[in-house]
């Protein structure tokens, strides 16, 4: 289940801003919710001129222009220090192509994910000294490495440090410090990621901001959206420029992995979703080299040889994912004590620490509690976790460092290294720090607005393409369509996928809610829902249609609480982690509640269940059987749940929101008074 946000519309701003500009009110009313209602700001935002600031406004650009440019006319030898993620590579990718291209003397040195971690360290500072490298220029690394610059600077190397991190209380001693977070930093941007910089960069150096962006535009598009850093202003302007220059791109090996990745309209979405993961892919399970040598190649067929290799290394990747993901599903569902906790600690000895995080986000999705994932291995081990809105995770971290070798990260997300004889009383730690919330903040679901369904119309997903590109800070538009009732349930693409039918007044609209077979899709022909959907076209045989695409459903509001049905759900799990006691009045079940659970699934014969569905039907059993139980609250039906499976009534397994409930072959009558639940149950009421 997850908390549906959805804002309040001005709608006086909406009709100032048709009748002012012209707009249709669909356009106007995106714009008044996303905050886009000032003249300057709706200029800026349909503006189709692709141009930057001048990047010499941005503290120390001109130092690190000067040096490089030393550098390059004395021919002395320049490293460019980079990091084996999308951004990372893309801005190596950026400044040593440029360099190469004005004839300087560049190599470039990318540090191994595994054994020697993100940014600068001591041995390769070393290494690149033996290799006679006079100037070392890093990109998206380097502002928190001050040993090591100090090192170099020892060594008699000097270093320009072009970095998008937050800085720590001291600068590093280099020759220039090109990072827009700096605290005295003035320019009027701040939020480039490190290719965006380096495209910054050699702006700078070249001094013709037209020639640069239609040559480097598409790399340093590439690193923005896959750094997910917001896509406004000037980001928005250097991804709209790549997009055009990557549906001309001269450069085979972006070439060759779109062709690999099958890619028809090149959008941020694409992206996103297929480049930046087959570059990721690279650090996290190969070599970053492979990747960027993909890059800058510009043999055709050195392009198709390292474009598949890191097709086959996503591919890897996306099954590793699928494993650990279906390990950490498996050690929730046989720990319903680790399950009921706040924070999900979970580790393992198998798991490649290369994609945890990117798991750990998939199972706080679909648990909807932060969680962290820990790679364990003999000794130090690796973790990554990624929280919720309104939690930070990092501040929790930060309270149990004592048990940490070292951390870092953001309220959402987390890395560090922990003995692996820590990791238990890590877990309990970070929990003792969730539980001092009275409640944990809900996964959320931002919606733009809700629609009429009768009032969609094709001609809005036209207007919606004005808003692109969509990502960070400029999220594809989510609608809700509240009341519909599902009419049938169709499956497509071999079972794989379902089609929707649904209505309500006098519209009849298909959705498609893909990677969902009828098995595991809790709600029956006939069900009042709301849905959170995405507008898309669709062309079949020259026709466009509109096209749904599901990205969330739950019961109608007007039959279920979803945020009070939340709210039942963790004081369950807190009850039966032994923290909740107060809120057990009126939680103890009747006979008759069980009776009521019993005989329905008896007469409802399915081994899946969400929980907002089975509340509804069970209250709708109860007045169709006329039981004396009017309704059964969540806690007291997830605590039955428990009691029956303690006396092996049923089969029963609890993942997120959905129950898997199978009814056993039972001989007699038992006793729900034998049950030790129960008495326990009873035991913390009395005492509450």
């Amino acid at each position: 289940m997850k908390k549906w946000i959805i804002p309040d519309l001005d709608k006086n701003k909406v009709r100032e801003l048709s009748t002012r500009y012209g707009f249709p009110a669909f356009t106007s009313m995106l714009l008044t919710i996303r905050g886009i209602t000032e003249e300057e700001d709706i200029e800026r935002f349909f503006s189709y001129d692709l141009g930057l600031d001048d990047p010499f406004l941005i503290k120390d650009m001109d130092k690190a222009v000067k040096r490089i440019k030393k550098a390059v006319v004395s021919y002395e030898k320049i490293c460019i220090y980079g990091d084996y993620d999308c951004d990372g590579v893309t801005s190596t990718a950026i400044l040593y192509s440029y360099l190469e291209s004005v004839f300087a003397n560049v190599c470039y040195y990318i540090p191994d994910r595994n054994t020697e971690g993100y940014g600068m360290n001591m041995e390769a500072v070393r290494k690149l000294k033996n290799d006679n490298v006079k100037l070392i220029i890093t990109v998206d690394n380097g502002i928190s490495a001050i040993d090591e610059i100090n090192y170099a600077g020892e060594l008699g190397m000097e270093v320009v440090v072009t970095d998008h991190h937050k800085p720590l209380d001291i600068l590093p001693k280099a020759v220039a410090v090109v990072n827009p977070h700096r605290t005295d930093e003035t320019c009027r941007f701040h939020d480039y990621c490190g290719a965006g910089l380096a495209l910054k960069l050699i702006t700078a150096m070249e001094g013709n901001e037209v020639f640069i962006m239609e040559n480097y535009a598409d790399l340093a598009a590439i690193g923005t959206v896959a750094d997910i850093v917001p896509l406004k202003s000037e980001n928005r302007n250097i991804v709209k420029a790549g997009l055009m220059n990557l549906e001309n791109t001269e450069r085979v090996g972006i070439n060759e992995l779109i062709s690999q990745a099958s890619i028809g309209d090149i959008t941020a979405g694409a992206l996103g979703f297929k480049i930046g993961p087959r570059i990721n892919a690279a650090g996290r399970l190969g070599s970053p080299y492979d990747a960027l040598s993909l890059l800058l190649t510009e043999d055709p067929d050195a392009a198709v040889q390292k474009a598949e290799l890191l097709s086959q290394l996503n591919s890897k990747r996306q099954t590793i994912e699928g494993d650990i993901f279906n390990d950490a599903e498996r050690i929730l569902e046989e720990n319903p004590e680790i399950a009921n906790r706040r924070v999900l600690v979970l580790s393992s000895a198998g798991w490649n620490p290369g994609v945890i995080g990117i798991v750990s986000s998939r199972v706080t999705e679909k648990y909807g509690k932060p969680s962290i994932l820990i790679a364990e291995d003999d000794d130090i081990c690796k973790a990554s976790g990624r929280s919720v809105d309104g939690f930070s995770l990092v501040d929790a971290v930060f309270e149990c460092s004592e048990l940490l070798e070292k951390f870092g990260g953001h309220p959402m997300a987390v890395g560090f290294s922990i003995k692996k004889e820590n990791i238990e009383a890590f877990s309990d730690a970070i929990n003792r720090q969730a539980n001092m919330l009275e409640y944990m903040p809900p996964v959320s679901l931002k919606l733009d607005a809700m629609l009429n369904p009768e009032s969609i119309v094709l001609d809005m997903v036209n207007q919606l393409k004005e808003f692109e590109p969509f990502g960070c800070g400029n999220p594809t538009p989510v609608f809700g369509i509240k009341g519909a009732t599902l009419e049938k349930i169709t499956t497509v693409g071999n079972g794989k996928h379902l089609k929707l039918s649904i209505s309500r007044g006098q519209a009849r609209l298909n959705m498609m809610k893909f990677f969902t077979t009828p098995e595991e899709f809790p709600y029956k022909e006939g069900t009042l829902l709301d849905f959170a959907v995405i507008l898309e076209q669709n062309t079949y045989q020259g026709k466009n249609s509109l096209s749904f695409i599901i990205k969330d459903i739950r019961l109608s509001m007007q039959y279920f609480d979803t945020e009070k049905a939340m709210l039942d759900v963790q004081d369950y799990e807190l009850y039966k982690c032994g923290i909740l006691k107060k809120r057990l009045m009126d939680q103890m079940p009747t006979r008759e509640d069980f009776k009521l659970l019993y005989v329905y699934f008896k007469k409802n014969i399915r081994r899946q269940y969400s929980i907002d569905a089975l509340v509804y039907d069970i209250s709708a059993f109860s007045r169709r059987i006329q039981s004396a139980v009017e309704s059964v609250s969540i806690f007291k039906i997830l605590i039955i749940l428990d009691i029956m499976k303690e006396l092996y009534l049923i089969n029963y397994k609890r993942s997120s929101d959905i129950l898997y409930v199978e009814l056993r072959d039972v001989i007699g009558k038992v006793d729900i008074r034998a049950s030790g639940i129960l008495r326990k149950l009873g035991e913390d009421i009395k005492n509450a």
